[in-house]
């Protein structure tokens, strides 16, 4: 008899249709379609989104619940891979917490990482990036709205942003790094300054996130005075929005994909 098998795909979640369909179910059909020997599931850790999706009929369970399910199912290997950006609080406390719990009940019990965690993920994931970017005229950039954290004792705090800035730069491409965090680095006021310095009379404005949802929607392109679209546009930039999170980039996907494959190397 074959032994069950499951890859639970762990998001943050998303209210918005489009995204969870494209950028969360992107990611989720490639890793499907690379690991056809594993029953998928699919997991939100943001309580916040799981109640209203419920509310609209949507059911999507949290991870501790489908873990549950698979001990009671008799599965005896389990991989997790977070389609989350960074090795931050939400993938520590939510994820990787789990295996302390759970790993007993399973003969295998393997915890992927998110997208960028090492050094070398940075530069991989640039070009994966790159590939979504379209031909750009004379004075024209991109601008990548990134989270960016609150909390200075978190791994990503500071560093992993400006580490993409400088990635970017050594690639020579226009692109312009900023957070929508104003504490974190660097914040909008720094990449606007860039911008201004660089004198771009365009900017192609995208979400450095796996999902487009609110940030990318309202905080970098909506039509409130205090969004990053309008700031610029108020500066005498003109800009161009590209509203869908890099988990629809098929370059993307496939490097959780080789997240995956890294992972299970490590656990034969």
């Amino acid at each position: 008899m074959k032994s069950k098998k499951a890859l639970i795909v762990i998001s943050f979640g998303s209210t918005f249709t489009e995204t969870r369909l494209q950028d969360i179910g992107g990611i989720e059909q490639c890793l499907a379609e690379a690991f056809p020997a594993y029953e998928k599931f699919r997991a939100f850790t943001s309580n916040i989104i799981r109640k209203r999706l419920a509310e609209k009929g949507l059911v999507i369970a949290d991870p501790e619940s489908i873990l549950k399910k698979l001990v009671a199912n008799g599965y005896e290997e389990v991989i997790l891979q977070p389609t989350h950006l960074l090795h931050g609080e939400e993938f520590e406390q939510k994820i990787e917490a789990l295996k302390e719990f759970y790993a007993p009940s399973f003969r295998k019990f393997i915890v992927s990482q998110p997208l960028i965690v090492q050094d070398s993920d940075y530069e991989l994931t640039a070009c994966a990036i790159a590939s979504q970017f379209p031909a750009l005229g004379k004075n024209e950039g991109i601008i990548l709205m990134g989270h960016g954290t609150p909390r200075n004792n978190n791994k990503a705090f500071g560093y992993t942003y400006n580490k993409m800035q400088a990635v970017f730069d050594a690639m020579e491409l226009p692109v312009v790094v900023g957070t929508v965090e104003e504490s974190d680095s660097p914040n909008f006021e720094a990449a606007l300054d860039l911008v201004l310095q660089r004198g771009y009379k365009k900017v192609h404005m995208y979400p450095l996130m796996v999902v487009a949802g609110d940030h990318a929607n309202n905080d970098m392109y909506g039509d409130d005075v205090d969004s990053w679209k309008c700031q610029i546009e108020a500066r005498g930039v003109k800009t161009e929005g590209h509203l869908h999170g890099i988990g629809r980039n098929k370059a993307v996907q496939a490097l959780y994909v080789e997240h995956v494959l890294e992972a299970m190397s490590k656990n034969k």
